[in-house]
């Protein structure tokens, strides 16, 4: 199972999306028929092996009269020239065919990716002709894997002309051209860079800012320089201050009662979950790559350990919720106390300032400079699809509404969090202020929109009979779309660290006062919990899910996100009254904070990087093996780290800075 923001961007990893690579639930099974069709056919190895050096006497053999009727006449000259050098052996047209794809080995094996030399091509230069490289993808008449074949053809070649002659070519050999996408998004040449509204702004805003950071940073150097004061003003984009505050560590309390006000485990559950989440998103994109062991991926898969890894990974994003709803509700709590009252509008902007600055930066680099980065077969399909979300739903995005206004095309689709966040953070003071005013009572309340929420999951499962299993003949995007980013059916773990919150703002001085036989039973419950959670998405994300109901599905997703919330509640409890022993050490390590601060960032940047430095710059298939996903991972976090500290300090922290300065004064 893939997630709805990665389909779009799969074209060239999976046989089964048709229809321009949409997704269209219909349209996938009436494209599974018509491939049917084609692979009651044999097809012989020899057949394919000298496919495209066939295509040379194609070509060699379109006169002038024919070439004139084609849509690209002087593609199709250049291309016949190319292929008379290649056949009288001349330099150049070895070297032009050299760098075609060839017909790899282990078709039969899920194997079929003959990308070419992407390099060579595109170094190519013969008189008035540079090198295009072209990916075409065609289905076999027979069980053999769709074959991705990489051409060099003329810079000056329409994608779309070159699409119709190799395609006309295949169809007398029996093979169909499968046209995912449009042509040019699989076409990689010289790029003219565009000056249109949104590079404009985007160099206009990084001038700006650049210039900020410079004074700013200048500024604060002075002043430390002739030990003089510095104002927080003037150093709110100073680099130095700014990584500064990102890094600061704050030792642990041993006092009992400060203790008690603090949540000091919760900057470990926090770093640990998103490094969980880059994990399962590092195992999501792995269905990117241009495998030529791809069985040995699925089975890797089907283990236990990977499912630990991957398919538990998915409740990790349960565990920012439990701690948004705690931490939402203790703060308010505080405030009401202070001051008996609290200013919704007030909270709301800070709020929306905290987080739109490093969000919108990042929606304006996607727009503008990243297209310009890098160049790879999967380059353009992945970089164009994410491009082209933003620049139609860049308005919803910002506006956290874009989980309900167009779930399925969302711009930077894994921030569907942030609108369910944004969304819950303004229905908040509608449920703390009462829950202060009237005590406990309002917990039934509480419970009651909780269990709702845990019903509408399970509704829309039991109606549309939705299951989990990641080896489904197809994937149906309303699953996403009815019960993974609405906020009505992500509400329930929020409401859990909600009340959680004020129990814990209840108890902060007193603490949870239980017998020695209570915590033990209490940590118990959890391990065996959480054991049985991790088991169950074993069991049901890799059994074929004909084996059992679709009933089990409904009843686990709902249920497991809610139980999984109590664990984390449960752990964060024990931790917090003294009962934690060394997971309380662990997980409150003062080494934690820094990765708990840019914990934000990180998730917002993580598959934006991923996607551009391991996936996307992709010019050749390769091995799948664990050590290598392994070091994607590592490389993937580092990476994460250190783009994400310089991200925070330029348009977060500077950003919280000024909030504190305007609108706290």
């Amino acid at each position: 199972m893939w997630p709805a923001w990665l389909l779009p961007l799969s074209i060239l990893s999976t046989s089964t999306l048709p229809n321009g690579g949409k997704l269209d639930y219909h349209h996938q099974q009436n494209d599974r028929n018509r491939t049917q069709q084609l692979r009651n056919v044999e097809f012989s190895i020899e057949e394919v092996l000298l496919l495209n050096r066939h295509f040379l006497d194609y070509l060699a053999a379109i006169d002038d009269q024919i070439a004139q009727e084609l849509p690209d006449p002087q593609c199709t000259i250049a291309m016949r020239q190319l292929s008379k050098a290649y056949l009288n052996r001349e330099r150049h047209g070895l070297e032009w065919f050299d760098s075609w794809g060839k017909i790899p080995s282990g078709l039969y094996h899920q194997n079929g990716y003959a990308v070419g030399n992407v390099d060579q091509c595109r170094g190519f230069s013969w008189e008035h002709i540079r090198g295009q490289h072209c990916t075409f993808i065609g289905a076999f008449p027979s069980d053999m894997e769709v074959l991705v074949s990489g051409l060099c053809v003329p810079h000056f070649c329409d994608p779309d002309a070159a699409q119709a002659l190799y395609g006309d070519y295949l169809n007398t050999q029996g093979i169909m051209l499968v046209p995912f996408i449009e042509q040019e998004m699989l076409c990689i040449r010289d790029e003219e860079f565009k000056y249109d509204g949104a590079m404009i702004t985007a160099i206009v805003f990084s001038a700006i800012i650049a210039g900020f950071l410079l004074f700013s940073t200048l500024y604060e150097v002075v002043q430390l320089a002739l030990k003089r004061d510095v104002k927080p003003l003037y150093s709110s984009f100073s680099l130095l201050s700014n990584i500064r505050s990102i890094i600061h560590i704050v030792p642990r309390s041993k006092s009992a009662d400060k203790k008690s006000n603090m949540i000091e485990c919760a900057h470990g559950i926090r770093a640990l979950s998103m490094i969980w989440i880059i994990v399962l998103h590092i195992h999501d994109t792995l269905n990117l790559v241009l495998w030529e062991n791809a069985p040995t991926q699925l089975g890797y898969i089907r283990g236990f350990t990977p499912s630990l890894l991957y398919f538990s990974g998915m409740l990790a994003v349960d565990t920012f919720l439990v701690l948004s709803g705690m931490l939402v509700a203790m703060s308010m709590l505080r405030e009401l106390d202070k001051n008996g009252k609290i200013n919704p509008l007030k909270l709301y902007l800070h709020r929306y300032i905290r987080i739109t600055g490093p969000f919108a930066a990042l929606i304006l680099f996607l727009v503008s400079f990243a297209s310009y980065m890098g160049e790879g077969v999967l380059w353009k399909p992945i970089l164009g699809d994410l491009k082209q979300a933003c620049e139609k739903n860049w308005w919803a995005a910002l506006l956290y509404i874009q989980n309900y206004v167009d779930p399925g095309n969302m711009c930077l689709a894994w921030s569907w969090y942030l609108s369910v966040d944004m969304q819950l953070y303004i229905l908040a003071p509608a449920l703390i202020y009462p829950l202060w005013r009237y005590g406990k009572r309002v917990l039934i309340v509480i419970a009651g929109l909780a269990v709702l929420s845990m019903g509408c999951v399970l509704a829309s499962f039991l109606v549309n009979e939705f299951r989990l299993s990641f080896f489904l003949p197809y994937f149906d995007p309303r699953k996403s779309q009815l019960t993974y980013f609405p906020t009505h059916a992500r509400m329930a773990v929020w409401l859990w660290g909600l009340a959680f919150g004020y129990i814990l703002h209840k108890t902060k001085d007193t603490g949870v006062n239980l017998s020695k036989r209570y915590w033990t039973a209490g940590w118990a419950a959890c391990f065996t919990l959480l054991g049985l959670i991790v088991y169950g998405n074993y069991e049901i994300y890799t059994t074929d899910a004909q084996e059992f109901s679709y009933v089990v599905d409904a009843f686990f997703e709902p249920l497991s996100r809610s139980v999984f919330g109590f664990c984390v509640m449960w752990i964060i409890l024990a931790c917090v009254n003294g009962k934690g022993g060394l997971i309380d050490d662990f997980l409150g390590a003062p080494m934690w904070q820094p990765l708990s601060k840019l914990s934000f960032t990180m998730y917002l940047l993580h598959i934006q990087l991923l996607l551009m430095a391991s996936v996307a710059p992709s010019k050749t298939s390769t091995y799948f093996s664990v050590i290598d996903m392994f070091y994607r991972i590592w490389g993937t976090i580092g990476l994460t780290i250190s783009v994400s500290l310089l991200w925070s300090a330029i348009f977060e922290v500077p950003f919280m800075r000024l909030d504190k300065l305007f609108l706290k004064s």
